[in-house]
C-alpha cells in the first residue's frame, strides 16, 4: 500500500512482504486484513486477521477475513469471516472498535456483496444472492433483525444511500440495467439508457419452477419459451448451465440476459437451473457438491430439463447444452455420460482436474472441493473419477469448445487436451481460441469477441438443430 500527495512521491505504508487483502482508513490510522503468519510466503498463508498498526483487532484460528467497512463515527467495523479452507458462505460480522469483545453476527447465510452503513449507524445495508435474485437488505443493530428492502425477482448491481432512501443500479427481465431512486413510498427510474432500445424488442419472460432433488433440497429452475411461441408446435430446447460452481442464475442476475434472449429470438426454448453447489441458497446447498462435481449436479440440471420437456412443447430430438467455466466442465461431463443432446458447447472449462490444479489460478478449488491433492492416493481416485477427460471416449455429441488465450483462471491446456482427444477419436468437434481473451470472454470480455462467440455457437447449433 502506498500513499502520496497530488504531486508528491509515493510512500510505502505497509510491509511490502505482507499482502493486505483489504483496508479501511480511519482518522487515527489504517485497519487492514493481514496474513496471520508474517514470516511464511503470503501464498501459503490462508488465515488472516484484522490489524490496526501493531494491534490485532480480531483474529480467529483457521479463518480468513474480508470486506472491511468502517462506520461513519469509526465506532464499528463490519467485515466478513469464513473458514480458510473448505466450502461455505462467509458470515457478516460487526465488531465494536471501542470494545473488541463485542462481536455481532448478522443472521444471513448467503453470499453477501456490497455493504454500507446508515448515517446514524443504526443499520447496516447490504446486498446478497437469494434464490435467483440479489435484493437489498437492512440489518437493524437494535432489533438484531434482517429486513428485505427490494423484491426477490431482480438484482441490485450497486447501491448508495441518499437522504430519503437509496439510489441503485438494478437488473431484471424487463430491463437488463437501469439506475433507480427509491424513497420510503416510491421507486422511480432515474435513467432510461435501455428503455428506448427495448421499446422495439420482444422480451421473453422466464417462468420460475422448483423441484426437490435426490438429497431433499429445493432446486429452482427457469423456463423460457421461444419468441413467437405457437401452442401445439415443437421447438428445440437449450439447457444453459452456470459456472462457479458457486455462481447463481435467476431473474436477478444479468450476465446471460443477452444470450438467453438471443436464443429465444432464434426459435429456441431455454431452461436454466441452480443445481446443488449454487450460491443463493445457504451453506448446506453450496457444499452439496463436495467430492461430487459431476453426477449430482448433472442429475439436478437434467431433472430441470426433463420437467421442461414434460410441458409438451420441446422437441426431444432437438436438445442442446451449453455453459462456461465450471459449466464447461459439466457440459463435457454430461456428453460423456449421455447421448441425449444433439449438439453441445463447452466454454472456458475445466476438463481434467489434476491439470487444472497445475495451470489455473483458481486451483484451490481442488483441495477445497475434493479434500486433498493429486499425489494423495485417495484424492487422486476422486479427481480421476470426477474429471470429464476420464470419459472422453464416450463423447459422441458434436461439440464446440471455446477458450480465451489469456485465461489464467481455468487455463487452456485442459481444453486443448479435450479437443485433441476428440479429434484423435474422430468425433465431431471444433475449437475456438480467442486471441488475448481472458476468462471473461463470454461475460464481460471484449464485446466483439463475445458477439463472435455467441454467433459461432448459434451457427454450430444450427447445423444440428431445426432452428429459425
Amino acid at each position: 500500500l502506498f500513499k502520496t500527495s497530488l504531486n508528491g512521491k509515493p510512500e510505502l505504508v505497509n510491509n511490502p512482504f505482507q499482502r493486505w487483502s483489504d483496508f479501511e482508513i480511519s482518522s487515527k490510522g489504517i485497519y487492514a486484513i493481514v496474513p496471520a503468519d508474517s514470516v511464511a510466503h503470503p501464498d501459503k498463508v490462508l488465515d488472516s486477521y484484522i490489524g490496526f498498526g501493531s494491534t490485532v483487532v480480531y483474529q480467529k484460528a483457521g479463518y480468513r477475513m474480508s470486506n472491511l467497512t468502517l462506520s461513519p463515527s469509526e465506532k464499528w467495523l463490519a467485515f466478513q469471516e469464513a473458514k480458510s479452507t473448505g466450502v461455505q458462505n462467509a458470515s457478516l460480522q460487526i465488531i465494536s472498535l471501542t470494545n473488541p469483545a463485542l462481536l455481532i453476527k448478522v443472521p444471513m447465510d448467503r453470499v453477501i456483496t456490497q455493504v454500507r452503513w446508515s448515517a446514524d449507524e443504526s443499520k447496516l445495508y447490504f446486498t446478497a444472492q437469494n434464490q435467483g435474485a440479489a435484493p437489498l437488505y437492512a440489518y437493524d443493530l437494535v432489533s438484531k433483525q434482517v429486513k428485505q428492502i427490494t423484491d426477490n425477482t431482480t438484482g441490485i448491481l450497486g447501491f448508495d444511500i441518499i437522504n430519503n432512501g437509496f439510489i441503485y443500479a438494478k437488473t431484471g427481465i424487463e430491463n437488463p440495467s437501469e439506475i433507480y431512486q427509491q424513497s420510503a413510498d416510491s421507486v422511480r427510474t432515474f435513467t432510461t439508457l435501455n428503455s428506448g432500445w427495448l421499446a422495439s424488442k420482444s422480451i421473453v419472460r422466464p417462468t420460475k419452477h422448483t423441484f426437490t432433488n435426490a438429497k431433499g433440497q429445493k432446486v429452482d429452475y427457469w423456463v423460457m419459451k421461444p419468441a413467437d411461441y405457437i401452442a401445439g408446435q415443437k421447438y428445440p430446447l437449450v439447457l444453459e448451465i452456470h459456472g462457479g460452481p458457486s455462481a447463481m442464475w435467476g431473474t436477478g442476475e444479468a450476465s446471460m440476459w443477452h444470450e438467453f434472449q438471443y436464443y429465444a429470438a432464434q426459435g429456441m426454448g431455454i431452461v436454466y437451473a441452480n443445481p446443488r453447489g449454487s450460491g443463493g441458497y445457504g451453506t448446506d446447498f453450496l457444499a452439496a457438491n463436495v467430492k461430487d462435481w459431476g453426477a449430482g449436479p448433472t442429475s439436478d440440471v437434467m431433472k430441470a430439463l426433463d420437467l421442461t420437456i414434460a410441458e409438451g412443447w420441446a422437441d426431444t430430438t432437438q436438445l442442446a447444452v451449453t455453459g462456461g467455466s465450471y459449466a464447461g466442465y459439466l457440459v463435457a461431463w454430461i456428453v460423456g455420460h449421455t447421448n441425449r443432446f444433439k449438439v453441445a458447447c463447452a466454454q472456458r472449462g475445466v476438463y481434467e482436474l489434476t491439470t487444472f490444479m497445475g495451470e489455473g489460478n483458481a486451483w484451490r478449488l481442488v483441495p477445497n472441493y475434493f479434500g486433498g491433492y493429486p499425489w494423495e492416493k485417495m484424492t487422486r481416485v476422486i479427481l480421476d473419477r470426477e474429471s470429464p477427460m476420464t470419459y472422453v471416449q464416450n463423447i459422441r455429441t458434436p461439440l464446440i469448445i471455446f477458450h480465451g488465450e489469456n485465461d489464467l483462471r481455468t487455463g487452456v491446456i485442459g481444453s486443448e487436451m479435450l479437443y485433441k482427444s476428440l479429434k484423435i477419436l474422430g468425433r465431431d468437434v471444433e475449437y475456438v481460441r480467442h486471441p488475448e481473451a481472458s476468462h471473461e470472454i463470454t461475460r464481460a470480455g471484449n464485446n466483439r469477441q463475445r458477439i463472435d462467440q455467441m454467433l459461432r455457437t448459434y451457427e454450430f447449433f444450427s447445423r444440428y438443430l431445426k432452428v429459425n
